[in-house]
């Protein structure tokens, strides 16, 4: 009975106050806009909590609050890495929505007292927590190499850049007050004796069955499902480990919930900077309370890492990005960039920049001018859930070395003179978008190998719907696209062993089309122009004097596939 009095206490204590979480407000959001949360509600002190049976802050009416899977490689940062993801995902729900937060490991872990050797306490991060708090990872990149420290050191203005948290204090070993903290304030860092065994648990519920004592282990719990009973836990070693990094573990097993941890008020310089044109007085500092007037002033005051969050309205800049940064808009129909038809609108230099939910309108009207180009030789950019319109090149996708990537996902790409350009820019992933309404191609690749293009509208474009040039090897058109109402459908120009499989072809003036294209794979496509059941020819030239030649698409379909552009592929909250 004892016992029993102290829960009941303890989650009063928890349950009374400002701070009630996601079963209090949730977040109200739509597939365009980031919307703020709504201000945390006092409830009566008479009420009572009743628990749901599940919750995770991996699905807060369906956003994901917390952060990606990090790696603490073979320093023993445990704790530091626990209590940092629950100190990142506070920090998003603070803010209101899952922006990217990175927050430096390596700082808190070595400030704090720990060492390489044999680690360090839990207390004294979360001391160092409330003193002096964490900053952004740019502050001090996680070594990658065990012995990098001291020789990698933080930066000499980090206490102006730090989160902190007002409070901590320990937990009662005991379910009901471990999730009566997750649903009403955070996730809960805990404790957790590692098994052999553990290291090979893959899928399913976790519980130890075989193998020797490994070591004490600190991990983040971010939720839990009582049917059948296991806690939601984030652990520390990358994503090769059980589910992505993600593991569900028994209640009660290897200790899961002992020692743990209870953080509050999450405060400080937020790795966020805010614009707002409707600031034309200031001051301005980039907080939420005094954005900065630009776009660009935004960009030279953050560091590498952080968010700019541009509210509504119409920039007219022309935008350098020269950080490594998220750019997102408030509502991708009414943020919008600007180039007032002179030159690029928005230039990238640097990889690993992510761009979503904005208009970017306008560009020069020379023949590369862009409204979004890259020119970085890693370039890595994530473009997502944008407008692109009005610009000679929608998107250029500039050269950059073997390695990089870039991701153009679910945006609209509409009334440009070209859709897409890509040139010598490998290993793409151009998924989900509305190609419409170009002038000349929607997709044009030089010299592009092994990209994927896959579920994306490509319709009413004056020339080519998809258009491979010079020795674009290697690439797979495939996974429902809809080509429609182009000049060509697809055409090929010098460029090899590529696939074509499982694309609707509808009522272009020409289907496809291919010169000096070799072994192109074509297969389980629908043209709407071919009701037999007999292999589809695919007509084309070859040779110096253009010599009649064709391919056959061996297995068309006789119905088309299933797409639409609202469901082509879910835009997740955050990208890494």
């Amino acid at each position: 009975m004892k016992t029993n009095t102290m829960i009941l206490v303890f989650c009063s204590i928890f349950f009374i106050g400002n701070s009630m979480f996601p079963l209090v407000q949730g977040l109200q959001s739509d597939s365009e806009t980031f919307v703020l949360p709504l201000k945390q509600q006092k409830r009566n002190s008479l009420e009572t909590l009743v628990l749901p049976s599940s919750f995770s802050w991996r699905d807060i009416n369906g956003v994901d609050f917390t952060t990606p899977i990090r790696n603490q490689g073979s320093i023993p940062s445990c704790e530091t890495f626990a209590l940092v993801a629950t100190v990142e995902t506070m920090v998003q729900y603070e803010v209101g929505y899952p922006f990217g937060c990175d927050l430096s490991e390596a700082h808190l872990f070595f400030y704090s007292g720990g060492n390489i050797i044999w680690g360090s306490y839990p207390e004294n991060d979360t001391r160092f927590l409330k003193e002096y708090g964490v900053p952004d990872e740019a502050c001090w990149p996680y070594p990658h190499d065990k012995y990098q420290f001291p020789l990698n050191t933080t930066s000499p203005d980090w206490k102006n850049r730090t989160v902190k948290i007002s409070n901590w204090s320990y937990l009662a070993d005991d379910p009901v007050a471990i999730k009566t903290a997750l649903v009403t304030n955070g996730p809960v860092p805990s404790y957790f004796l590692v098994y052999e065994d553990f290291y090979f648990h893959k899928k399913g519920i976790y519980q130890h069955r075989w193998g020797k004592v490994k070591g004490a282990h600190y991990m983040a719990i971010v939720g839990y499902n009582d049917d059948p009973g296991y806690w939601i836990v984030k652990n520390s070693h990358g994503t090769k480990y059980q589910e992505d990094g993600w593991v569900k573990i028994k209640y009660g097993a290897c200790g899961i919930g002992k020692k743990s941890f209870y953080l509050t008020g999450v405060y400080g310089r937020f790795p966020i900077n805010y614009v707002d044109d409707n600031n034309t007085n200031g001051p301005w500092d980039g907080t939420k309370e005094y954005p900065f007037h630009t776009i660009q002033e935004a960009g030279n005051h953050v560091y590498n890492g952080y968010t700019i969050y541009v509210r509504n309205g119409t920039y007219d800049e022309h935008l350098i990005i020269n950080k490594t940064i998220n750019l997102d808009g408030e509502n991708k129909n009414t943020t919008i960039i600007d180039g007032g038809r002179i030159d690029d609108v928005v230039t990238v230099t640097v990889p690993g920049v992510k761009i979503s939910r904005l208009t970017i309108q306008n560009s020069g009207t020379q023949t590369y001018n862009a409204g979004l180009k890259t020119l970085s030789l890693n370039s890595n950019v994530t473009i997502a859930n944008n407008i692109i319109q009005r610009n000679v090149i929608g998107i250029y996708l500039n050269y950059a070395y073997e390695q990089s990537w870039n991701i153009v996902q679910n945006n609209t790409i509409q009334n440009n003179t070209k859709g897409i350009y890509a040139h010598w820019a490998n290993s793409g992933q151009i998924t989900g978008n509305m190609i419409t309404l170009n002038d000349e191609n929607g997709i044009e690749m030089e010299h592009c190998k092994r990209s994927n293009i896959t579920r994306n509208i490509i319709s009413n474009n004056g020339d080519c719907g998809i258009y491979l040039r010079g020795e674009s090897n290697e690439n797979s058109i495939n996974a429902k696209n809809t080509i429609q109402n182009n000049t060509i459908g697809l055409k090929l120009t010098e460029s090899n062993k590529n696939v074509i499989s499982n694309n609707n072809f509808i009522n272009n003036s020409k289907q496809a089309f291919f010169s000096n294209a070799l072994f192109t794979k074509w297969k389980n496509n629908y043209w709407n122009d071919w009701p037999h059941f007999r292999p589809r020819m695919v007509r084309g030239s070859i040779g110096l004097s253009d010599l009649p030649w064709v391919n056959f698409d061996w297995h068309p379909i006789r119905k088309p596939y299933n797409i639409s552009y609202v469901d082509s592929y879910p835009l997740p909250y955050h990208f890494s």
